[in-house]
């Protein structure tokens, strides 16, 4: 009688063992909310894999990514943003065009948006004293004709699809974005099953999520054919971590719109 009881005993621990083991899928992709991303069927905190992040931030001046032959490099760590000794002037501007041609200030985000024009269509935009004053400028200025182009603006809402090469621009507020923010469109992908807009940039979070583009962004199409872009990185199934690397403080940078410039 010991013998069997002691059996059914063992019986009931082995199930019992079965039972803890064995994996529960508890959410999907889309079911964490908040700080929570999925990971292996749970609901996990973004705490971890953030501090991860942070702690591996590269030091000012570090390249941390390069979209069509244009490098970006990290500020992480500038606390003067007003140093003069940090300007960057385009290299033989004067033997080349005859004036020397001002980029911007190492490594702010306007810089590598000037850079990637000047690279790419050998233009310029206007000086500003923050990212959201270039959503404001009308002409831009090309050093190849010595004449003036067209700058297009779309308000973030619009019907009309932004393009590479476009510059998306960010409201300034008194908290995560007080100059408010620039970057440049690289690519669109509205009918893929995770609408997306990938941009490159820099003086966001010093760190890129691939090594030719920094995010992509999560983009909507509304009931009227507008397009909503929203400063959320666009979760992969493979990179569900991906929204770790945004705070809820920093996600809530509002997006005006983008500048094309107007190529005939």
């Amino acid at each position: 009688m010991k013998y069997i009881v002691f059996i059914l005993f063992q019986l009931i621990l082995f199930s019992l063992s079965e039972v803890v083991v064995k994996p529960i899928i508890q959410c999907t992709l889309q079911d964490c909310e908040g700080d929570d991303f999925c990971y292996q069927g749970y609901c996990t905190p973004c705490e971890i894999p953030r501090n991860l992040w942070f702690q591996r931030k590269p030091e000012w001046g570090t390249k941390v990514g390069e979209a069509i032959q244009v490098p970006a490099y990290s500020n992480f760590g500038d606390a003067n943003v007003l140093d003069t000794n940090k300007d960057e002037y385009l290299k033989d501007s004067k033997i080349n065009f005859g004036e020397e041609i001002y980029v911007g200030q190492n490594y702010q985000c306007v810089q590598f948006a000037r850079r990637f024009w000047i690279q790419n269509y050998n233009t310029t935009f206007g000086s500003v004293n923050y990212a959201e004053q270039i959503f404001n400028l009308q002409e831009a200025y090309n050093f190849d004709t010595k004449k003036t182009l067209q700058m297009k603006k779309f308000q973030n809402g619009d019907i009309n699809t932004p393009k590479f090469g476009d510059l998306l621009i960010w409201q300034k507020d008194e908290g995560e974005f007080p100059y408010g923010h620039v970057a440049v469109v690289i690519a669109v992908e509205i009918e893929s099953n995770y609408p997306h807009v990938l941009i490159a940039e820099q003086n966001y979070d010093q760190s890129w999520d691939a090594r030719s583009f920094s995010r992509a962004l999560k983009l909507v199409k509304g009931k009227n054919k507008e397009i909503i872009i929203s400063n959320n990185r666009q979760i992969f199934p493979t990179k569900e971590d991906w929204k770790c690397r945004d705070t809820e403080i920093t996600s809530q940078g509002v997006i005006l719109g983008w500048v094309r410039l107007n190529i005939q």
